[in-house]
């Protein structure tokens, strides 16, 4: 390997170091616990590959089994990452382009970083090939077939990525994008759920006649080495690697801070928005209404928070639509479909306004300490923005439904409402002592980083679950005493309960705050390496 990119290891491996102290030994051992069960669970279905392909009793059978098996592999590898906003481990540019490094190099190392986002498939590529091993029907020499698929892959997420940093950096194009991307990656899910229209299914069998990356590797894989699955391999791969190669290029080049800066000089904002700004000032008292403001302004500024706010009201409306509407949908899910579309987005939008409250405003939160306002103030300023951002998101979704003409009623409105809302009060409770505990930085241009830490990111595994357990409950009496009476009678009380953890824990974050100001404004200056995960 060559000293640059050893000195860009280095650097990384160093910033890694320093980011993890021994402080944070039971949070990287609670994290490697839950990588290892995540992980397990591939190696079942790894296990489980390798033992259908061991047993085909045909050639016929296997390329049945290989070539929708790689299909979904490709979709995984290309698509998930992105709809989870995090792409995994990739060079900083920002950092990188002022050194004298040869881009082959950079490329070079891109292409290696794109494994951290496929090792589930590699996995199942491994138990693939040891059931090829085992089966009597292929020769383990098949399995190269392997190696053009994997390349295949790696270059055209490359690509991929970088085409969508671009697009998502240029200004009135981010949330357009967003939008339209996850709009196309929900289709599967719809056909799914509503069932594949004839004229599609026709189409799909035409197209089953071209050697695609997948099919050709299927192909391959059962014994098929002919000279047009070969070529088809081979012109996939090049294809790839000339298309990441490009768009690695020209990201090299991009500017990203010019290309957001461009647009119509001395553009004001709508006076909605402004309305909507200056709204707090009149019924709320400085600081408070100060701190608001400030608040709503710079969250509708941050890039990271519009397509999160965006993608609320596209994912939570087709996840569940498709699920309460189509051929599968149960009657419960249909009964409070308005409330499972609220809760969605709610735990959606929190990821950027609950969890890390502090990680927008970076090493500028020590304005915080500086000036002569209380720590709770600040928290309960950015829960009362959040509360606010999230009464326009439902608001937005019940008129989607009202306009689309779904089934719901005012009741249903009114208590998808106040179960949001109150869901809200005991995730903001909890999310005010994780941004004080768990401080981190987030940059609200960056669109694919998470904005919570990867503690928290493993500990909403079980906090979602625990704090629905009221709900439910609600939502049984009702079933039970076939009452609205019950249920409301339960909200009521879970809304008190909800009011009183928020007091408690606003105290003991603002108490945390306070005693804490030295680590978290240092977690909240700190900065990533030459490789951004």
């Amino acid at each position: 390997m060559n000293p640059q990119a050893l000195a860009i290891l280095w650097a990384q491996w160093r910033t890694l170091a320093n980011f993890y102290p021994r402080a944070r030994r039971g949070g990287l051992a609670l994290s490697l616990l839950l990588t290892a069960v995540w992980y397990g669970l591939w190696i079942l279905f790894a296990v489980a590959a390798s033992m259908v392909v061991a047993e085909s009793s045909s050639r016929a059978e296997l390329y049945g089994f290989l070539a929708p098996a790689l299909l979904l592999a490709v979709l995984y590898w290309q698509l998930i990452p992105i709809l989870l906003a995090s792409t995994g481990a990739s060079l900083d540019m920002r950092r990188l382009r002022v050194y004298p490094i040869p881009h082959a190099q950079l490329f070079r190392l891109e292409v290696l970083l794109r494994i951290s986002i496929s090792m589930e498939i590699l996995i199942l590529i491994v138990g693939v090939v040891s059931g090829m091993l085992r089966s009597p029907l292929v020769s383990g020499w098949a399995a190269f077939a392997f190696l053009p698929f994997v390349f295949f892959n790696l270059f055209a997420s490359v690509g991929l990525r970088d085409l969508l940093t671009r697009i998502l950096g240029r200004r009135r194009f981010r949330e357009v994008a967003v939008v339209a991307l996850v709009m196309i990656s929900m289709l599967p899910q719809l056909l799914v759920y509503a069932g594949v229209p004839e004229p599609l299914k026709r189409l799909f069998d035409q197209t089953t006649l071209i050697p695609w990356p997948w099919s050709a590797t299927a192909g391959m894989l059962a014994g098929d080495w002919g000279w047009i699955l070969v070529a088809a391999q081979l012109a996939w791969v090049a294809a790839a690697y000339v298309f990441g190669r490009r768009q690695f290029e020209r990201t090299l080049r991009f500017d990203e801070e010019a290309a957001r800066a461009r647009g119509p000089a001395g553009s004001r904002a709508p006076s909605l928005a402004e309305w909507l700004f200056r709204f707090p000032s009149t019924i709320l008292a400085d600081p408070l209404a100060a701190l608001v403001e400030k608040e709503l302004r710079s969250l509708m500024r941050s890039p990271r928070f519009r397509v999160t706010f965006l993608m609320g009201f596209v994912i939570g409306l087709m996840i569940w639509v498709s699920i309460t509407f189509g051929r599968v949908g149960a009657r419960g899910i249909r009964e409070n479909f308005l409330a499972f579309v609220f809760a969605y987005s709610v735990m959606l939008l929190s990821e950027v306004s609950v969890w890390n409250v502090l990680g927008f405003d970076r090493s500028a939160a020590q304005i915080y300490w500086l000036a002569p306002v209380r720590q709770a103030t600040v928290l309960a300023a950015k829960n009362i923005a959040a509360a606010v951002f999230v009464c326009l998101q439902l608001a937005g979704i019940t008129l989607v439904c009202v306009v689309f003409r779904f089934p719901i009623r005012p009741s249903t409105v009114l208590e998808a409402f106040l179960v949001s809302l109150i869901f809200l009060l005991f995730l903001m409770a909890a999310g005010n002592l994780s941004s004080v505990l768990q401080p981190r930085a987030v940059d609200p241009n960056q669109n694919w980083k998470r904005s919570s830490s990867g503690r928290i990111q493993a500990l909403l595994l079980l906090i979602y679950p625990v704090l629905s357990i009221p709900f439910v409950f609600a939502y049984f009496a009702r079933y039970t005493w076939e009452t609205d009476l019950a249920f409301y009678g339960v909200l009521c009380f879970t809304a008190l309960v909800a009011a009183a953890l928020y007091g408690v824990a606003l105290e003991e974050a603002s108490s945390a705050a306070r005693n804490n100001k030295e680590r978290i404004l240092a977690s909240l200056s700190q900065g990533e390496g030459p490789v951004s995960n």
